[in-house]
Order: structure tokens, then C-alpha cells, then sequence
């Protein structure tokens, strides 16, 4: 069996990665119409904002879980049931009376997003091999930032009618319920080399059997990922706050900023499959978080809308090469059984990133200038970018 990346399997996973984008992105625009809508609700301005995290949150408890079924049960019917779910209880919002009920269809969609992951990225490796996986992951990751930058511009002007219209979009992921069940074919995973994602020769093989060597790689890289995005969800959580410090009061500056930084990322994943062959994963991921660190400096130093829109774009290009290299190196580590239960590890660190990135930054802002925060966090990332690049090195020899 030989995936390439026109086949309808993999156009299929492709545009199914645009919905894990929809599941906090899509109702942005509408939280303030909700609380205008709720004002009368007891503690409506709490639940109106826990509407974005609550996601987030289910998907760091069930990722791993829904990891073990994807290899337990087989990644095709779990892709069917979490996108049909994803659809209706991601438009129950536009319907459900009251905010307990909302929240209620948010955690579900939450544990949707979760299945939808670990099994596309299960998936990714069991249909892609050696430098057409890494290719691939780079346009994952360009489809995922495409489809943030779509799905929240139309948010924005169907808020601007109704505050419940947003909730619709997600409907849209019924349209791909058909596609699913026509392209995707789960691939029995052995240890033949033949079969597309398997390890490419014994000496893998081999290592993947080591339990402790492949699941201290995994560990590794789950937390490469959790800090990763501790300091690029500094991005959206942090940077329209910044700029008003900074006397930039323009709301549409601030979704600029954020702009600049998923275009760069959905460009820079684009060429991510290149930049590995060339030079390797660790230099990739060196690369990658020097330029985080280098906007750190710029957003430091920042007093305009053009220096925050350098910084902001590469924070871009660090996200476009580190979030699908360090994917791709975690689950290529691993024994071909275990690539969901991989996946949901990933995802499950990525997403407890997002959730204690405004925690952490919020606290040491609130002691620190913004400028002397923006300088501790390039210093951050460059002690990562060492580190990171070192222990892939270690891990290729």
C-alpha cells in the first residue's frame, strides 16, 4: 500500500485538520455578544469566558484515553463518530438555551477534538514514510493555521449579526462525514517495512522495542511541545494587551498581529518536509525556536505596529517547523501498536501548554515589565533551542 499526498485518504486527513483549529478559534468573536446575551445569568462573565478553555481542557484528559481506543478499535470508526459528534455539539450552541448547557456541548466537543487528533496523527503515520511523513506534517500544519485564519474571519462577521450564528460553522464538518467513510482504510500495522509508517529498517525496529528507550524519546518530546506552546500561546493570550500598553488601541491591529503569526506558520510548515531533509530534525527544531527567540527580542524592543509584526511573524515561523517536527519524531520512535496512545500524549501536552500559558505569563507580567518579560522569555527559548536540537542529535546517533 502507497499513500501520496494527492490521494483522497490524504486530502481527507488534510481538511480534517482544519476542524481541531474550529474548537476554540470559531466562537472568539461571539463571546462578547454571549455575554451581553446572558448579562442576566448568575455568574454569566465567568462562563461566558470558560466557554474557549473548557475544550482545551477535555482534550488534555481524554487524548491519551481516546489514543489507546484509536489503536484498540482502529482509527477509521473513531474518525467517523468524533466528526459526527464534533458537528452536532459543536452547533448546539446556536440552539441551547442557557450556559450550563453550552458548556456542557463544549466539553463533549472537546472530547471530539481529541479523537480527531490522536487518529489523524495515528493515521499520518501509519499512510507516510521517512521524508514524505515530515512533508506531510508540514502541510497538516499549514491546512490547521489556513483553516484558524478562515473559520474566525467568517466568525467575525456572523457575530456582527448574531452572536449564536458562529455556533453553525461547525456543522460544516458534516459535509466531510462522507469522505470519511469513502477515502480513510485503516492499515494493519506490523513490523513489515513494506507497509507505509512502519520503522524503514530492523535497526528501528529494534530500538522501538526497547520500551524505556521509546518512551523516554516520547517524553522528551511531549514536553519540548508543552513548552513550546507555554511561550508561543503568549501570542494570542497576551499580545492584544501588549499593544494597548504600548498605545495601539486599533482592535484590528491586534488580529494583524495574531494574522502575521499564522500566516508565517502556514507558510514556514509548508516547506518544514525540505527543511528535515536538509538538515535533519535537530537543526529544524534549532532553527525554529532561535527565531522565537529572536521575536522575543523584537517584542521587547517593540514601540510600533511594525516591529510587533515581526515579532509576532516569527513566533509564526517557529510554530510552522517545531509543532509538526516534533510530532513527526515522537510517533516515528515509537512501536507501530502504540502510535495512538503517542498521540494522544502529544496532543495531550500540547493542549496543557495553551491551558497554563496565560497562567505563567499573566503571573510574571504582572511582576515584570512587558519588555523585561518579552527578554526573559527570548532567554527562554534559546536555553530550548539547545536543548531541543541536543536531544535529538542524541537521539539520531
Amino acid at each position: 500500500m502507497k499513500t501520496n499526498l494527492l490521494a483522497p485518504s490524504a486530502v481527507c486527513l488534510l481538511l480534517l485538520s482544519t476542524l481541531t483549529v474550529m474548537s476554540n478559534a470559531t466562537i472568539a468573536p461571539a463571546l462578547p455578544g454571549l455575554a451581553r446575551e446572558f448579562a442576566g445569568t448568575a455568574s454569566a462573565d465567568l462562563l461566558v469566558k470558560m466557554l474557549l478553555p473548557i475544550p482545551a481542557l477535555f482534550v488534555v484528559i481524554f487524548a491519551p484515553i481516546l489514543g489507546w481506543t484509536a489503536d484498540k478499535f482502529g482509527r477509521r470508526k473513531q474518525l467517523l463518530i468524533s466528526t459526527m459528534v464534533f458537528a452536532l455539539s459543536g452547533a448546539a450552541g446556536a440552539l441551547l438555551s442557557n450556559l450550563e448547557a453550552i458548556i456542557i456541548s463544549r466539553a463533549i466537543l472537546g472530547i471530539c477534538v481529541a479523537g480527531l487528533m490522536t487518529a489523524i496523527t495515528a493515521l499520518i503515520t501509519d499512510y507516510f514514510a521517512d521524508q514524505q511523513r515530515s512533508q506531510f506534517m508540514g502541510l497538516q500544519q499549514s491546512f490547521s493555521n489556513i483553516g484558524g485564519i478562515v473559520f474566525i474571519v467568517t466568525a467575525g462577521y456572523l457575530a456582527n449579526i448574531s452572536a449564536r450564528l458562529p455556533f453553525y460553522i461547525y456543522a460544516a464538518a458534516l459535509l466531510l462525514v462522507p469522505l470519511v467513510f469513502f477515502a480513510i482504510k485503516d492499515v494493519a500495522r506490523t513490523n513489515d517495512a513494506s507497509v507505509p509508517g512502519m520503522p524503514e529498517n530492523p535497526k528501528a525496529e529494534d530500538k522501538n522495542k526497547d520500551s524505556a528507550r521509546w518512551k523516554w524519546a516520547l517524553a522528551g518530546c511531549a514536553l519540548v511541545l508543552f513548552c513550546h506552546l507555554i511561550v508561543f500561546y503568549i501570542l494570542p493570550t497576551q499580545i492584544p494587551f501588549f499593544m494597548v500598553d504600548i498605545g495601539i488601541t486599533d482592535a484590528s491591529k491586534s488580529g494583524l498581529a495574531m494574522g502575521a503569526g499564522t500566516l508565517a506558520a502556514a507558510i514556514t510548515g509548508i516547506s518544514f518536509g525540505k527543511l528535515v531533509a536538509k538538515i535533519q530534525n535537530y537543526g529544524v527544531a534549532l532553527i525554529g525556536f532561535i527565531a522565537m527567540a529572536i521575536g522575543m527580542l523584537v517584542l521587547s524592543q517593540a514601540v510600533s505596529f511594525g516591529l510587533v509584526i515581526v515579532g509576532c511573524a516569527l513566533m509564526g515561523v517557529c510554530m510552522g517547523l517545531v509543532m509538526p517536527n516534533f510530532m513527526v519524531t515522537g510517533l516515528a520512535l515509537v512501536p507501530s501498536g502504540k502510535r495512538g496512545l503517542a498521540s494522544g500524549v502529544l496532543t495531550s501536552s500540547i493542549f496543557i501548554g495553551q491551558f497554563f500559558s496565560p497562567l505563567i505569563s499573566s503571573a510574571l507580567i504582572a511582576i515584570l515589565t512587558y519588555s523585561h518579560f518579552y527578554l526573559l522569555t527570548a532567554g527562554f527559548t534559546a536555553l530550548l533551542a539547545v536543548a531541543s536540537a541536543a536531544m535529538l542529535k542524541t537521539q539520531a546517533a
